[in-house]
């Protein structure tokens, strides 16, 4: 205790102020998990979630980005709508930091035209009104997690404390998950019903040994009315490969028409979890994925494969009353924040919560 009162005495403290909306355009239904980085709000919605290559695997730290997005030579902003006309590669995304000749610095997509984010052109919003004419636009993408105090090797950052509130109506109870988003595979070819090889180099940015890494489903286009089970071949703790989604007493089953931030099996019911797509009996985490398949086609829409390494529950119970946890006294664990992390939450919600609803909180750091 003296050590930690030094370190924050010393300047080795941080906190950390957020504040995220519910689903944009989809009320929360009661019974389900969802994914704030959905949400607007701040930290901004994560726009490295759909972005990147097609079952590529992609390692997210707070300075990473996804695989930029092209408009190749076929890109235009006319007031607040940008035109993919000639696509190059990649994905535009809500959230994709947009730059070119002549492009506003801070322009970025707000929302989904004609384009839908699946790796093709159309129309998106943007934030500034402009006017820039056809050319190469990119899109970047960003993690958008929790600021945390930034990197501070060879120095050991700990969570100390959390909260979170909302004052908005039927938002509780809830139940709250603060992870560390570890890297993200998207998956545009959701209408595939034989298995689909994960591509790239898997290497974990942190927890390298796969203990406590855990992997859920997320849209990042709303999806279609097909409602497959769900199958992963992964690599757990042991490097034993070929495990796979336990089929007892049932595959995880996607809900139809799965809206952008819901983790689209979790509910109640046969083949309903959450938040976590269930792990092959004595298995401790994942290394690696090396396939996804679904049993159906889901018609369309873009799905993605989220790895993260959970680090906190907090329930809360009352609208307008913080949920409040000290992680030194009240619960001693001070989970470790590695360099690097990316943290966001996952919300349980206990009741039907409103589009937009504002949840509210704020974590301490300290190292030494």
């Amino acid at each position: 205790m003296d050590q930690l009162v030094a370190a924050m005495s010393g300047g080795k403290f941080q906190r950390n102020d957020w504040n995220k909306n519910a689903l944009p355009v989809t009320a929360q239904a009661a019974g389900l998990w969802y994914d704030l980085q959905a949400g607007g709000g701040n930290p901004l919605q994560s726009s490295i979630i759909g972005g990147g290559t097609n079952l590529t695997f992609q390692a997210t730290s707070e300075s990473t980005t996804t695989t930029a997005a092209t408009a190749a030579l076929g890109g235009s902003i006319s007031t607040t709508t940008f035109t993919d006309t000639t696509h190059g590669s990649g994905r535009f995304t809500i959230g994709s930091v947009l730059s070119g000749t002549g492009v506003a610095a801070g322009t970025v997509i707000t929302a989904l035209g004609t384009g839908t984010g699946a790796n093709n052109g159309g129309t998106y919003t943007v934030n500034i009104s402009q006017t820039v004419t056809a050319q190469t636009i990119t899109g970047t993408q960003y993690p958008g997690g929790i600021y945390h105090g930034g990197n501070v090797s060879t120095d050991v950052k700990h969570l100390i404390n959390a909260s979170v509130f909302s004052a908005a109506a039927t938002t509780m109870p809830a139940v709250f998950m603060l992870v560390d988003m570890l890297a993200v595979i998207p998956v545009s070819t959701v209408t595939l019903t034989s298995a689909q090889t994960i591509l790239g180099t898997q290497t974990l940015p942190r927890y390298a040994d796969g203990k406590g890494v855990r992997a859920y489903l997320v849209p990042s286009v709303v999806m279609g009315a097909g409602t497959p089970t769900v199958t992963l071949s992964y690599t757990n703790t042991a490097s034993t490969s070929g495990r796979t989604t336990p089929a007892n007493p049932s595959l995880p089953v996607i809900t139809t028409t799965s809206p952008v931030g819901a983790i689209p099996y979790s509910g109640t019911g046969v083949g309903k979890y959450g938040p976590f797509l269930p792990l092959a009996a004595g298995d401790q985490g994942i290394l690696s994925i090396q396939t996804i398949q679904f049993s159906a086609t889901m018609v369309s829409g873009c799905m993605n494969i989220v790895l993260c390494k959970p680090l906190l529950t907090l329930p809360a119970t009352t609208v307008g009353v913080a949920a409040e946890r000290d992680l030194v006294n009240q619960v001693p664990s001070m989970p470790v924040i590695y360099d690097g992390a990316v943290l966001n939450w996952l919300m349980y919600a206990g009741a039907a919560t409103p589009i937009n609803s504002a949840f509210y909180g704020h974590i301490d750091t300290a190292w030494g």
